[in-house]
């Protein structure tokens, strides 16, 4: 009876999560249509040179400088490969791939000169992006169950953050499209979950497995946005100082507790190796483009704070908007409504656009004292462990250091990062006052 029980629950499960991600994938074709979405399907026929003619040579660095070269340098490459698997399935070849968007042009201009993408290869190419964005309700899921175990409430915590995330119009919104940002989603995720997994099998066989997958996550992230370095190296040295802590508790067995650290190493040195797999333009002096890397983000940042404005207000109030209250963002240059205008009113009239659980100033002050209601009970959880506290409190800190500190413009989409860790807390918020309400009811 039992197993019988068990297998309908995880039957219902799997039913839930497929139609989140149906929910997800539904509403893709409706997106409405952004000018980085050209240039990332422009900067897609690496996959011509890199699987089709299986030739890395034409995406090594040269001297010369190019369009190609500065978009290897400064995007990543998962989801370029991805957009092309996309449209290679579909029937389209390199030849019928867009021009990069001209921001300093004006769209009628940019459509003349072949930069529009057409329909048909657009849609293909954002299947790529809606896929991986689907996929991270799966993580979001599973992260919830063990948070939620620590309330022996795995189940609600896991329904509400996954429905969250799948719900959430900013994450639809950018995931959807042919960008980075679905890509970037699910694999700085993955690093999470996979952190948690290595801290939990310490000292098991199961450790080096773990190692290799979170190394694997690692680089995977890497290569789909470079931010990701700063989640992943927080969570790697949250992992290191959790096992010279577990060595230093136990100096009987010190060489064998300082053991995982060698899986560590191993970890980041993988991250590192699928990153340069990946990435051929850095092969022949991977010190001098990261150092060239730095520089062409930096000045790009900066290029795009003097031309867009930087910050209207200060960054804790555009932190506010953009996390908490998140009404969608189409667009960020002024203007750009004019164009798509149409494609707006339509997704914004569909029920495929998502719902924003802040919307407003008062439901985003709820989502706040729900987060932090979620987090002090994180903090007091009488089931807790150790590991899932470390790796998601340095998971939410980093995050709310990237979006509060590190973010020079107030663009939607760099705020993506702060969006799943908050809907698990504020899941895990709701669900502690729920059962803190009961045992005060007669």
């Amino acid at each position: 009876m039992k197993s019988l029980l068990a297998r309908a629950s995880w039957l219902l499960h799997s039913v839930f999560l497929l139609a989140l991600a149906a929910y997800i994938l539904a509403g893709t074709a409706l997106v409405p249509f952004h000018g980085d979405e050209a240039t990332i399907l422009f900067a897609s026929r690496d996959y011509e040179y890199f699987v089709l003619r299986a030739d890395p040579s034409l995406l090594r660095y040269t001297d010369t400088p190019s369009v190609e070269q500065d978009l290897r340098l400064r995007n990543g490459m998962v989801s370029k490969l991805l957009a092309g698997l996309a449209w290679h399935l579909a029937g389209y070849s390199v030849d019928d791939l867009p021009g990069p968007w001209d921001w300093g042009a004006d769209f009628a201009l940019n459509a003349q000169f072949g930069h529009l993408p057409q329909e048909g290869l657009l849609l293909a190419a954002r299947w790529s992006s809606a896929l991986l964005l689907a996929l991270g309700a799966l993580i979001v899921f599973a992260l919830g169950w063990r948070l939620g175990s620590m309330l022996s409430a795995p189940l609600p915590v896991a329904y509400l953050a996954s429905l969250y995330y799948a719900l959430h119009p900013a994450l639809l919104l950018n995931g959807r499209r042919v960008m980075m940002e679905g890509s970037f989603t699910l694999f700085t995720l993955l690093i999470v979950l996979t952190g948690l997994l290595f801290l939990r099998a310490q000292n098991t066989r199961g450790q080096i497995s773990a190692a290799l997958l979170l190394g694997a996550c690692s680089g995977l992230a890497l290569a789909s946005k470079q931010t990701a370095l700063v989640i992943m190296a927080a969570v790697l040295a949250a992992c290191g100082l959790y096992i010279f802590a577990a060595a230093v508790r136990r100096p009987a067995a010190k060489t064998r507790a300082l053991l995982p650290l060698l899986w560590l190493a191993l970890a980041g040195t993988l991250a590192a190796a699928v990153f340069l797999l990946l990435n051929p333009v850095w092969w022949d002096d991977p010190l001098a483009r990261t150092l060239q890397a730095l520089q062409d983000r930096q000045n790009l940042l900066t290029g795009q704070s003097q031309f867009f404005g930087g910050y209207a207000g200060d960054a804790l109030v555009g932190f506010w908007r953009q996390t908490l209250v998140a009404l969608p963002q189409y667009y960020e240059a002024p203007g750009w409504d004019i164009h798509i205008a149409e494609q707006i009113a339509r997704y914004e009239a569909s029920p495929l656009r998502g719902i924003s659980m802040g919307g407003t100033d008062s439901g985003a002050a709820a989502l706040l004292a729900l987060a932090l209601v979620g987090a002090w009970a994180l903090l007091r959880a009488a089931n807790g462990d150790n590991p899932t506290r470390l790796i998601f409190l340095t998971w939410v800190g980093v995050v709310l250091l990237l979006g509060l500190l590190l973010t020079p413009l107030e663009w939607q989409r760099y705020y993506l990062p702060v969006y799943p860790p908050l809907g698990l807390l504020a899941a895990l918020g709701l669900v502690w006052l729920a059962r803190a309400l009961k045992t005060r009811l007669p």
